[in-house]
């Protein structure tokens, strides 16, 4: 299956939900004009990135007017869509990554797995994957500091995740490390990796919106200019993966049995 996939990096609006919304409307219209079929938007993009106590105070429920918004604007432009919001669950908060589909329902929910430095203060780490198949292709969904972890990427692609979208807020003085995870977790499981990096100067942090399409070989099949607003966009081809693999079946070649070690805790350095 042959299909057109956008990231697009944005400044948000800190706490802006309104005009953030209104942003990320436009850049369906503009994707659905150029035939794109799947948008990724970045990490929190609803509300903007800051610290921890405005991050828990802007954390919502994904539901009301902002479900009906997001709907919306997948709906009227036929895009699948994935985007990140500070989500408020009870009396939890979480690091979310939503995906909802061109018929603007809610197909998926990720709560990061992996939490960042200040991160931990405000949000609560998740514990499942969130992967689906549709007429596309079989997605999966994780956010940022997890694309450190080559257990996240191997797990998707384990499941039969063909094509990971990932939202990222990614510092800016590391953004080359973002890239070449990024390539790596597509090179080490034959997969595409889509992932969408924000635009933000918080002050204590800022990033450089490095969003980058890598393919299953590892290559960069777009890459954003580094501190500007704007789309890239990939023709993702699935036929691609089984070719790679059929040249470098990586995952048939595991010894699982030899892993133990990986279910082991190492201690804290601090």
């Amino acid at each position: 299956m042959k299909f057109r996939l956008a990231c697009v990096q944005f400044r948000s609006r800190l706490g802006e939900i309104t005009t953030n919304l209104g942003h990320m409307a436009a850049w369906c219209r503009r994707a659905a004009a150029a035939r794109v079929a799947v948008v990724v938007f970045p990490e929190c993009c609803l509300t903007g990135y800051c610290r921890p106590r405005q991050m828990a105070e802007l954390a919502q429920p994904f539901s009301g007017k902002v479900q009906e918004s997001i709907a919306e604007m997948a709906q009227q432009n036929r895009v699948l869509l994935a985007f990140g919001m500070p989500e408020k669950e009870g009396e939890y908060c979480y690091n979310t990554l939503i995906a909802v589909t061109a018929q603007g329902e809610t197909q998926a929910r990720y709560r990061k797995m992996h939490l960042w430095a200040a991160e931990s203060k405000w949000a609560q780490p998740g514990h499942e994957y969130a992967t689906w198949k549709n007429e596309l292709a079989h997605f999966g969904l994780w956010l940022c500091y997890d694309t450190r972890f080559p257990e996240v990427a191997r797990v998707h692609a384990l499941q039969g995740v063909e094509v990971a979208l990932v939202a990222s807020a990614w510092r800016a003085s590391h953004v080359e490390e973002w890239r070449q995870c990024a390539r790596g977790r597509a090179l080490d499981n034959g997969i595409f990796v889509a992932g969408c990096d924000a635009l933000l100067d918080a002050g204590h942090f800022q990033c450089a919106g490095g969003s980058i399409i890598a393919g299953p070989e590892g290559g960069v099949l777009a890459s954003a200019e580094l501190n500007q607003e704007g789309m890239i966009i990939a023709e993702i081809d699935t036929d691609a993966i089984a070719a790679r693999r059929a040249d470098l079946p990586l995952l048939y070649h595991r010894r699982p049995e030899l892993y133990g070690k990986l279910l082991e805790q190492v201690a804290s350095p601090q």
